[in-house]
């Protein structure tokens, strides 16, 4: 059944040639929003393609959105190591067939298909056509299409990822000391830091921590102490002077920091965090065209220092403490390309090659573990507030409810809204989960104000994560 409406000529033009039947129909909104998918509107027979190349050329694979796309498969099939195209690419590729989105048909690219078997089981295909609408060709019409093309098992099952136990921290370690078996040829250390091959904590951060840990502690002592590292010094003095923060006149010393502008628990915390970042460097090959680490890093900061007056004061979090859960939410991804480097890298390209599916799937197909394990673990090791290394191990899972998942929880939130901006790696979710802010008993109008304050300081903020990228 064809319906009346234009489609771009190459598309029109291949369905008339092989005379497809097709529907058109607006994507469906699925009511529950899936922790695995990336996107909305994916259902069990939906199509995607991915774009390949090598020195010989590109390829294309089409395969179900509800698996991995394994390039390790694909290169057993091809004998060709074949990575994602770049995203200038492919939206060169969109715009010369002046497509929104590619659809999975062979013909409309030309380019040498492969096909997963596993398409070939559905009555109907369902491909995306727009942001808002998908393509619908019976499944003769689909096999009519891919005659040609090289059929094979080039996907996996997306991991079926379950909370641990009680003893989670144990469950964790387990798998981190599997993976780094499976691995690297590491002998398994009695200590986490010392099995991963980790740098030791910084020393001005373990007194940081030493100092968080003291109730008497006073600004002068923190003061001193930031001071005694002149880099880290003129960080937090020019966090202090930020126009984010509009404090009037110039803030010339790590006092003045802490007294007139950002307060004792927020300067102890964004130094650890800031003290902590400088122990590895940013992965220079990160996955194409997402957010920069420093980046996300500083808004989702921000965000989280915002959605925590959204809560009610009797469970609300210190802010202090919600803002370096955000700036170190994402330390796994540098802890993992310190210790398993070339892994780290297969990790980015299947990120690419499955921008459908959260990453956080990927990672434990490929790897047996997430970044939120292994950074989560290490901070445990590292004598880190037990808030901040449970809220970053539970950060995508909303149905932890356990101790600190207030803070999990923001966290969880504040990713999700920064990704409806366009920032970081979250799934898209258009709507955060009603339960989970019904049982922070949160207020949306104010957390969404706290969106839009964090998102009219953008350049404030860019400026703010270019401090840390030296």
């Amino acid at each position: 059944m064809r319906l009346a409406m234009s489609l771009p000529n190459r598309l029109q033009q291949v369905l008339d040639e092989w005379n497809v039947e097709y529907r058109i129909f607006t994507k469906i909104t699925l009511p529950d929003h899936s922790p695995v998918f990336n996107m909305p509107g994916i259902t069990e027979n939906t199509a995607k393609v991915c774009i390949l190349e090598d020195q010989i050329g590109k390829v294309q694979v089409i395969f179900p959105a509800t698996r991995l796309l394994d390039l390790g498969k694909l290169h057993v099939a091809t004998a060709r190591t074949l990575t994602p195209v770049k995203p200038e690419m492919l939206d060169q590729i969109r715009r010369g067939l002046n497509l929104q989105a590619l659809p999975a048909l062979p013909h409309v690219t030309g380019l040498d298909t492969y096909v997963d078997e596993s398409l070939l089981s559905y009555e109907s295909i369902c491909m995306e056509l727009s942001p808002d609408e998908t393509l619908e060709v019976p499944q003769n019409d689909f096999q009519s299409l891919v005659n040609n093309a090289r059929i094979g098992h080039y996907t996996a099952d997306v991991p079926d990822m379950r909370l641990p136990g009680d003893h989670w921290s144990d469950t964790d370690t387990v798998q981190i000391n599997r993976a780094v078996r499976n691995l690297t040829e590491l002998r398994i250390g009695k200590r986490l830091e010392e099995t991963l091959d980790m740098p030791p904590m910084p020393e001005t951060a373990q007194q940081i921590i030493d100092l968080r840990m003291d109730p008497n502690a006073e600004m002068e002592a923190l003061a001193k102490l930031v001071g005694k590292d002149p880099g880290l010094a003129a960080q937090v003095i020019a966090w202090a002077n930020s126009p984010y923060y509009g404090v009037s006149g110039n803030i010339s010393n790590v006092e003045e920091a802490v007294i007139r502008v950002l307060g004792f628990d927020l300067v102890i915390n964004l130094a650890l965090g800031l003290a902590l970042g400088r122990t590895l460097s940013v992965p220079k090959d990160g996955p194409h065209g997402y957010t920069p680490f420093w980046n996300q890093s500083v808004f989702t900061a921000a965000l989280m220092s915002e959605l925590v007056k959204a809560v009610p004061a009797a469970n609300r979090p210190p802010v202090g403490m919600a803002y370096l859960c955000g700036l170190l939410h994402n330390f796994g991804f540098m802890i993992l390309a310190h210790v398993f480097p070339p892994h780290a890298l297969l990790v980015n390209r299947h990120i690419e090659a499955n921008p459908h599916i959260n990453r956080y799937f990927i990672e434990q197909h490929l790897l047996g573990i997430t970044r939120e394990q292994i950074s989560s673990n290490l901070f445990m090791q590292w004598g880190l507030p037990e808030e901040v290394f449970t809220a970053i191990r539970y950060q995508n899972e909303p149905s932890y409810l356990e101790r600190h998942s207030v803070l999990s929880q923001l966290l969880y939130i504040a990713s999700r809204l920064l990704k409806q901006q366009g920032i970081g790696d979250a799934p898209l979710e258009t709507v955060v989960p009603e339960s989970m802010m019904t049982s922070l008993h949160m207020n949306k109008d104010k957390a969404q104000e706290g969106v839009e304050r964090v998102m009219e300081s953008s350049e404030d903020l860019l400026e703010m994560a270019k401090l840390l990228t030296g």
